[in-house]
């Protein structure tokens, strides 16, 4: 199925001004995702709160959104950042990304990942699958950490272990 994202836009924002629900749409140069901000009176918008700056190895300077990424490898001491769109190798150890990003969302099934929780598609005892698009990616899991890594999944989707 085809979704025409400014047809989506246009939608969300005739249903927000028909059920009388204040809003502040905002575009940001460079930035193709729709950004509504509910309280107009809140001096940081929550793209621009979002968005983290980045060097990379090449020293090219680029901003990056924490739902763009699927997850953080070590490779070859590089750290690699793999997004939905494109991979970018930074100058950055994997426990800079563990301080920028929410421990909500990103959890470290492994030493040498970082993992977006909302990609996470199948959990086993020593692997994690991620899902986008019609993508698959395969992340090793140690036996120390794929516990707790459950447990933040399971969290996220509000779903109980017994």
């Amino acid at each position: 199925m085809f979704c025409d994202k400014y047809a989506t836009k246009a939608a969300i924002i005739e249903l927000l001004n028909k059920n009388g629900i204040e809003f502040c749409e905002t575009n940001f140069y460079g930035c193709d995702t729709i950004c509504i901000t509910f309280n107009q009176n809140t001096k940081n918008q929550q793209c621009i709160d979002s968005a983290i700056t980045v060097l990379t190895s090449e020293k090219d300077v680029c901003r990056i959104y924490p739902h763009e990424i699927l997850y953080i490898s070590i490779e070859r001491r590089n750290t690699i950042l793999h997004l939905t769109d494109r991979e970018i190798l930074t100058p950055y150890p994997i426990n800079f990304w563990k301080s920028v990003l929410s421990e909500k969302f990103f959890m470290q099934p492994h030493y040498s990942y970082l993992v977006n929780l909302n990609y996470v598609d199948n959990i086993t005892k020593n692997r994690v699958t991620l899902k986008h698009g019609d993508k698959n990616y395969v992340i090793y899991a140690s036996s120390r950490k794929i516990i707790l890594f459950k447990e933040a999944f399971m969290k996220l989707k509000n779903i109980d272990i017994e």
